[in-house]
């Protein structure tokens, strides 16, 4: 996230984390009498919810104006004389909103599942069931509209002195300026993982009676759907002015001189958004699974099973009017001072963003005419610097299983 200097929105964080501790699930049937039923279950599930829903409109007119020009010593007997000082303007525009970051800690293997029937007798049932059972449901919803109309100007041109008997003189300072416009909206962060290394998964039957039926069960699963969607219409009108010229010493009996600073311009313009970043780690296979029977019985039925089942679903929609309040989005994106219509519904054709930026950085234009004694015009360096920068629709899915 970027230092700011003025913040101007809204930023919505939320932080999920479910973090289970390192637990050891066992459950078997051991030494069980002729012709018994035996039955051993354990059963951990966890469903984990996580809704973030954002809605942000901002507005930003900003005018600002750093001036010192703009003189007159004219019509002057004995002549007219104009001394500016510098002018330096700085401003910063910054908005961030729907910023969404979900974090989701559970595990499968953070201890050790192990289920068995061991020493079993005669004829009887034994079944032994341990059951894994994760869901995690993340859903971001962003919808932003941001309009920026930003006028900055630093002047110290515009002078006159003209029509003096005298000799007539302007000498401008030097006109700094610097404007930022920034833009962070739509941007969400959903990071799940769960299982570990750290455990095993066991399933066993061991010395087992005659004719008896044993049953070990270890079953996980894990079922993660992530859901991003983001709708947002940015608009961004920038005018940047730095000026020493448009001054004039005309007309004058004894001459005209005039030296303009120098005019110095740098104009960033930058947006970020519909930025998704999901991570989704399973480790269900990533520590040992052992399923075994061993010394059985005559006519006995065993059956050792382990399953591990992983199901993950990540859609990111940008700009595809699919947000939750897609159906304010009816304004057509517009350069300044053009109108727009409005549609009946959201159209992904009027998503995204307009950049209408005019800057100019001026030392020239100033004039020493029609003067008796000689006339005059130094005009100081003019420099402008300029970056528009737009980063949209940027999905990053990284999947581990």
């Amino acid at each position: 996230m970027k230092k700011i200097a003025t913040l101007v929105g809204a930023a919505a964080l939320l932080a999920a984390t479910l973090v289970p501790a390192l637990a050891v699930n066992s459950c078997g049937n051991s030494t069980t009498g002729p012709g018994s039923n035996n039955t051993c279950t354990v059963t951990n599930t966890s469903n984990v919810s996580v809704n973030n829903v954002n809605d942000a409109q901002i507005i930003n007119n900003v005018r600002t104006s750093s001036n010192t020009g703009g003189n007159s010593a004219s019509n002057n007997t004995l002549g007219g004389s104009i001394v500016t000082g510098n002018a330096s303007l700085n401003t910063t525009v910054s908005s961030v909103a729907n910023v969404n970051t979900t974090n989701v800690t559970a595990g499968f293997g953070g201890g050790n599942n192990m289920g068995g029937n061991s020493v079993t007798g005669p004829f009887s049932t034994n079944n032994a069931f341990i059951t894994n059972g994760y869901r995690v449901d993340a859903y971001n919803s962003n919808t932003a509209t941001v309009k920026n109309d930003v006028n900055t100007t630093a002047d110290t041109g515009n002078n006159s002195a003209d029509n003096n008997t005298g000799p007539a003189t302007i000498r401008t300072g030097n006109a700094w300026l610097g404007t930022g416009v920034n833009n962070h909206v739509n941007d969400s962060l959903t990071q799940v993982a769960l299982g570990g290394a750290s455990g095993n998964n066991t399933a066993f039957n061991s010395t087992t009676g005659p004719f008896s039926a044993n049953n070990a069960v270890v079953t996980n699963s894990a079922n993660v759907t992530l859901n991003n969607v983001n709708d947002l219409q940015v608009t961004n009108w920038v005018n940047v002015l730095a000026r020493t010229g448009r001054n004039s010493a005309s007309n004058n009996t004894l001459g005209g001189d005039i030296t303009t600073g120098n005019a110095t311009g740098g104009v960033v313009v930058g947006t970020e958004g519909n930025i998704n970043t999901s991570s989704v780690a399973m480790a269900l296979g990533g520590f040992a699974n052992n399923a075994s029977s061993n010394v059985t019985g005559p006519s006995s039925d065993n059956n050792a099973f382990i399953t591990n089942a992983q199901n993950v679903v990540v859609d990111n929609w940008n700009d595809k009017c699919r947000s939750h309040n897609a159906d304010r989005l009816t304004d057509p994106l517009y350069r300044d001072g053009e109108t727009g219509n409005k549609t009946k519904d959201c159209d992904p054709a009027n998503l995204g963003v307009l950049n209408d930026v005019f800057a100019s950085s001026d030392a020239g234009n100033s004039t020493a005419n029609n003067n008796t004694g000689p006339g005059s015009v130094m005009a100081g360096w003019a420099s402008l610097v300029q970056n528009v920068l737009t980063h949209l629709n940027d999905n990053l899915n990284v999947i581990g299983l």
